[in-house]
């Protein structure tokens, strides 16, 4: 089936723009129900830098554990097509790390706290040094003498720590292994059309009504007059980052090759200082002989005078 590209931006948005899609979507990644799910819109962005181009959506949502236990939480979901600026990542979590929320207390009434943050990052470029399309970086409570792992959780710490989630599109792999696989799957570039890279010619498995709902949407997308115009100046962007990027690479390049011209010169004069550096040490050591055989002379000419007036001294006598 031809679907839209959720890879770019404004296909991406508008994929997860569907509340239940979204839902059911993070529920799948986080593994855990997400019961209900508040996309907070003033706060869905796209930025575009010179070096970095970030699609952001922040979700309020309440999840269900599988011990049962209810937490409210903040679910900070970002894409980047492009390697990042990890600075622009961090003020982000850094925002969310500020705000608070309505949250009943011990004794059931509301107040303000803030809200445990549970991070996202669909990427559209590999890591070098991580294989896994999908990988969980999480965190233990952990006795640091006795190395045990301490099965508790404290709020303290909760606030301050978070769990993360990465997705690496290029590196998903080619046959789905899980439920979660087949959901990632419509993000896979295997599908993408060689003619059209607006689109992709998805193949996976649409039993699962998950992945059958994000195709009908994505079809739905590739529809749209405006979702292709908006694609194309995606790509027109996209052509400008790489004429920017390669142009930083040359200057990088050319100041790196001014360096090594100036660090070659820079090891050529201290050779020479160092050379000269030599002679005069060796002009000093004969300077120092040559002063040492005059002071030898001088108490040797002070011992023949010294003989002399004895022997002056003896004639007369």
């Amino acid at each position: 089936m031809i679907i839209a590209n959720p890879i770019y931006d404004v296909v991406f948005k508008y994929l997860l723009e569907d509340v239940e899609i979204a839902r059911e979507l993070l529920s799948t990644i986080l593994g855990e129900e997400v019961q209900s799910l508040e996309v907070k819109p003033q706060e869905t962005s796209t930025e575009t830098s010179g070096d970095i181009r970030i699609l952001r959506f922040d979700f309020k949502a309440v999840i269900k554990k599988p011990n049962g236990e209810i937490n409210k939480v903040l679910i900070e979901l970002q894409k980047a097509k492009q390697a990042f600026d990890v600075m622009r990542f961090r003020r982000y979590l850094g925002d969310n790390y500020r705000k608070e929320d309505d949250v009943l207390n011990d004794k059931g009434e509301p107040e303000k706290r803030p809200l445990p943050i549970i991070t996202i990052y669909f990427l559209g470029f590999p890591l070098n040094s991580i294989q896994s399309g999908v990988v969980k970086i999480s965190r233990d409570y952990r006795d640091v003498v006795t190395q045990e792992i301490l099965d508790i959780k404290e709020d303290f710490v909760e606030l301050l720590t978070h769990d993360s989630y990465l997705i690496q599109v290029h590196k998903l792999a080619k046959a789905a292994r899980n439920k979660l696989e087949r959901v990632l799957h419509i993000f896979s570039p295997i599908y993408q059309s060689t003619k059209d890279k607006h689109q992709l010619d998805f193949q996976g498995n649409t039993d699962d009504p998950l992945v059958k709902k994000m195709v009908d949407r994505l079809g739905r997308a590739i529809a749209s007059e405006e979702i292709r115009d908006l694609m194309d100046v995606e790509d027109e962007l996209d052509r400008i980052f790489e004429r920017e990027m390669n142009k930083k690479d040359e200057i990088i390049a050319e100041k790196e090759e001014i360096i090594a011209e100036k660090e070659e010169i820079i090891a050529e004069k201290e050779e020479i200082i160092a050379e000269k550096e030599e002679i005069i040490a060796e002009k000093n050591k004969l300077l120092i002989e040559e002063k040492k055989r005059a002071e030898e002379e001088i108490q040797k000419n002070l011992e023949l005078q010294r003989q002399i007036e004895e022997l002056k001294k003896q004639i007369k006598s």
